[in-house]
């Protein structure tokens, strides 16, 4: 049976690649330099600030490494028909799911130590500990990160009391007791507790496993959510037929479309600024896009790192809005439309225009809020209103006729 999750497992590695190769283009690994770059330099500049003994620093702490300790769930790549087709081999699936929880460990214990390395700067100076300490600390949450996959594995056998062991309270209250006493007490305690915890689990699972049944329902509907999500991350940059998007009426918001007249030649305008609004695919992204850009402008200081975030947020925004003049491609009733092609193209630049002027107007107050410099504000606003121009009113048309004719 482990033979059959590694033919899975390569099957869907060549599939995330596929997607990854869509996601991390020239453009986007040029943006997540420069987001990580702020981010870093925001970072550096509030570390500079702290000092030894701020009470609040082991709850910062806490929240962030239980946060970190539940991310990355048991990927057990298992199918609807599992339940059929493999139930007369339903003994030897542990070993099926015993390489699973192997594969989920190696990524979730990755995530676990980069944290680690993240924050350790943040330890050193606001709680004044030694390296032993953080490496100490490390080691107990990477036990953790063990434990709580050992968790997620019982849970997949019908198993008295499992479904009580494996509820997220239980999680999270172990990740609490763990951490906690290592940032309070000693970080070699947390050692001690976490590794009694893992060895009890394990001992534990070894007795019931052989006698019991798996419980394929529920473990192909936490497997269909896992894809799901890495599905719907790799929507923000790409078409993925696995995921559809929902519709919302959002009555709050029609007196947006007050200024659109019942004209032939503004069809395509209202048609396009309703489902921006009652669709949440693109809407989200917009929204999420914008919050993320502020958020960084706010904490990023200097003269010109901040005109270059902002701009490349709003080229981030602008970009990501491309796919959206084929939305309504598939619908039959507007391809039959009295309506010019360039009226469409002229109705999704002028929605371009206003999206990325609104949430330019915003990158660009924040920016102003967190500097306070005339010259710089002065100089974004020039950018952000040239940069606006050009997305929505050369870019995105050259880009769109450049589609169309590799279509065609």
């Amino acid at each position: 049976m482990s033979g059959l999750f590694k033919t899975r497992l390569q099957r869907h590695l060549r599939e995330m690649a596929k997607y990854l190769r869509l996601v991390f283009n020239d453009f986007f690994v040029f943006a997540l330099l420069f987001f990580l770059g702020g981010l870093g330099l925001g970072y550096s500049n509030v570390l500079k600030t702290l000092r030894p003994g701020l009470w609040w620093a082991p709850v910062v702490a806490l929240i962030i490494l239980a946060i970190v300790s539940q991310i990355g769930r048991l990927a057990t790549l298992v199918e609807d028909a599992d339940r059929v087709f493999l139930l007369p081999k339903e003994r030897a699936m542990h070993a099926y799911l015993v390489a699973a929880r192997r594969y989920s460990q190696g990524l979730a214990q990755c995530t676990q130590l980069i944290a680690l390395f993240i924050l350790s700067p943040f330890l050193r100076v606001a709680l004044n500990w030694s390296v032993a300490a953080i490496l100490s600390l490390a080691v107990a949450q990477v036990i953790l990160k063990d434990t709580l996959l050992r968790l997620d594995l019982a849970s997949a056998y019908q198993v008295t009391g499992q479904r009580r062991m494996n509820h997220w309270s239980i999680k999270w209250l172990l990740a609490l007791i763990v951490i906690a006493s290592g940032l309070w007490l000693t970080p070699y305690l947390a050692v001690g507790l976490v590794l009694i915890s893992d060895i009890g689990v394990a001992v534990w699972l070894h007795r019931h496993w052989q006698r019991q049944q798996i419980r394929w329902r529920e473990q192909i509907k936490l497997e269909d959510n896992r894809m799901l999500g890495i599905y719907r991350f790799f929507n923000l940059f790409t078409e993925v037929p696995m995921v559809a998007g929902t519709i919302k009426r959002r009555r709050y918001l029609d007196w947006l479309f007050k200024g659109i007249k019942l004209q032939q030649n503004q069809t395509y305008l209202y048609l396009f600024s309703r489902g921006m609004v009652r669709g949440t695919e693109f809407s989200g992204l917009v929204v999420r896009l914008t919050i993320i850009g502020m958020l960084l402008l706010y904490f990023v200081q200097g003269q010109w790192l901040p005109i270059i975030l902002a701009a490349l947020f709003i080229y981030l925004i602008g970009f990501q809005l491309l796919p959206f003049f084929q939305q309504y491609d598939d619908v039959v009733f507007t391809h039959v439309y009295p309506i010019l092609p360039a009226w469409r193209l002229k109705s999704f630049v002028k929605l371009v225009t206003l999206i990325l002027s609104v949430a330019a107007g915003l990158l660009w107050l924040v920016l102003v809020i967190a500097n306070r410099q005339i010259e710089t504000a002065g100089i974004a606003l020039v950018v952000e209103v040239v940069e606006v121009w050009y997305l929505a009113r050369v870019y995105t048309p050259q880009r769109l006729a450049k589609a169309d004719k590799n279509k065609a």
